[in-house]
């Protein structure tokens, strides 16, 4: 069963959704040196350094750099971002 989708107008975003609102302006093309959508081997780095998957979306809820907070997706769940995190990066 869904509530969540149905209280109040939030609910789960599918990755790609997130992606194209919030993500794809900076992660679209690397701006400030963010990794590009699709580029593993950037993503697998920052991993690395961050503590794997987990680091790095403990980094996107507080921001990093220039990135704000949840990268502007502020009605995003953890999950959420978890999932255009894994989309954009190739990291499982």
């Amino acid at each position: 069963m869904e509530v969540a989708a149905s209280a109040g107008g939030g609910g789960a975003k599918t990755p790609d959704e997130i992606i194209a609102k919030h993500c794809n302006a900076c992660h679209g093309s690397g701006l400030l040196g963010a990794p590009k959508i699709g580029d593993t081997a950037a993503w697998k780095e920052r991993a690395d350094h961050q503590g794997g998957l987990d680091g790095i979306l403990a980094k996107a809820i507080t921001g990093i750099n220039a990135m704000p907070p949840k990268g502007t997706c502020a009605d995003c769940s953890d999950d959420d971002l978890k999932g255009a995190i894994q989309k954009m990066s190739g990291l499982k």
